[in-house]
């Protein structure tokens, strides 16, 4: 019988291989360089483009636009250079 309460043996098996085999419990998804500089590159751009929308300044917005858009085109680019997640 199962340790488990509620459970049947196939299902605690289940589980255990869940809980044992890293590709189940963390696939590695934004745990890499490439990650981290684009999300950091949007959020500063979401920061000044939100202080230049305060100041109304809407050519430094729509500048703090183009650089959130490069952010996101920088994540592939970046991981294609071999800055992204190994073994994936």
């Amino acid at each position: 019988m199962s340790t488990r309460p509620g459970i049947t043996e196939q299902h605690a098996a289940d589980l255990a291989v869940a809980e044992y085999d890293p590709a189940f419990v963390d696939p590695g998804h934004g745990h890499s360089r490439a990650a981290w500089v684009s999300i950091v590159v949007m959020l500063v751009a979401i920061a000044a483009g939100t202080v230049f929308f305060f100041l109304d300044q809407p050519l430094l917005v729509w500048i703090s636009a183009g650089v959130l858009v490069i952010g996101a085109i920088l994540w592939p680019v970046l991981a294609k250079a071999g800055f992204g997640e190994q073994g994936h």
